[in-house]
Formats: C-alpha cells, structure tokens, sequence
C-alpha cells in the first residue's frame, strides 16, 4: 500500500507541499508535535512526546510497509503537520475494510484552511490509488475543528463510537465519518 502513494511525486495543493517524511523531520515534527493543544486530540502518540519518539516515528515508516503511509504537510518547505492514510483490514472493526484518514497540523498554523487543503489533495491521491471506494476517518466528539475540517470535504457521520486516548490514557465519545470518491468532487470539483 505505501508504495501506491509514496512512489508518486509529491502532492502540490494551492499553498502546500505534501511529500513523504524525511529523517530531517524527526526534529520539527518534534518541536510542533509535543504540544499538548496538539497531541491530545490523537488517539495514538504517547505523552509526553520526546524527541526520540519523533525519530522513532519517522525511522518505522522509512524502515518498511506497517500498512499506513504518511507524508509531511510543508508551507514554503517547513513541516507544518503531517497527513497519513492506513488501511483497515477486513474485520478490523465494524465499519469495515478501507483506507482510513488521520492527520495533525501544528498549532501555529490552526485556523487559515491548511489542513482542508491538505487534505483535499491528500484524499484525491488516494482515491486515485484505487485503495477503496470509500475512505474512513472521524476525530474525537470535542474536536469541533478537525469535524468542520471533515464535513468541508465532504465527510458524513456514520455513527459514534468510544475511542482509547493514548495520551490522556481514557476512552472518550468519538464521532465516526465517510467519505466517498463522489461526494469528495461534488464538494470539489
């Protein structure tokens, strides 16, 4: 699966560059990375975020396929976020088999339509990659932004479930979303 997106060339939106991750990355990924505002609306990182995890991060997705492929979110070539896609294996959980979206922005660049942006250009790779009909992704049920992010591009609501929190280490209200190839260029076209 990773080879589907990261042989291509880098994904180039209006003011961004999407491209896969470097191992120069480790140490602003870091520095954006362990902001709590930031890392605890993620269900996977732990807390608190050292730079060794940030190293850690980058080397297993240069070292091999772990069935996700993330590529750096960059604003003039500086790492901005990040954006990955990970496949859910048939039976991996009820809403089935399926690419399925997760993302972060660094807080200094919240609030000026980045991640939408992203995203977009992001979710088009995919589609185009022939991994799924649809694609699969959701935030945390108090993570109004990242929801607004999601029903822009064209997301529904498909149920809600309760998610485990790495960082705050708890279960919290999760909302689940779909996207299809479809409704992603009705919204844009």
């Amino acid at each position: 699966m990773a080879s589907l997106l990261t042989a291509h060339a880098p994904i180039r939106a209006e003011r961004l560059v999407l491209r896969p991750l470097r191992t120069s990355d480790a140490e602003p990924l870091f520095a954006l990375f362990a902001d709590w505002e930031v890392i605890r609306w993620l269900s996977m990182p732990p807390w608190p975020y050292a730079l060794e995890d940030a190293h850690s991060f980058i080397s297993e997705h240069l070292d091999g396929d772990l069935g996700r492929t993330t590529f750096a979110i960059t604003l003039a070539d500086t790492l901005i976020g990040g954006i990955d896609v990970r496949i859910n294996p048939a039976g991996h959980s009820q809403r089935g088999a399926g690419p399925n979206l997760g993302y972060w922005l660094g807080r200094p660049y919240w609030g000026r339509g980045y991640m939408t942006e992203a995203a977009r250009g992001f979710l088009a790779r995919v589609f185009d990659a022939g991994l799924g009909d649809v694609v699969y992704s959701g935030a945390f049920a108090d993570n109004t932004a990242s929801l607004r992010v999601q029903e822009k591009l064209g997301f529904m609501h498909d149920g809600e479930t309760m998610l485990y929190a790495r960082p705050r280490d708890a279960k919290f209200p999760h909302v689940n979303t779909v996207l299809t190839r479809e409704r992603l260029e009705r919204h844009h076209p």
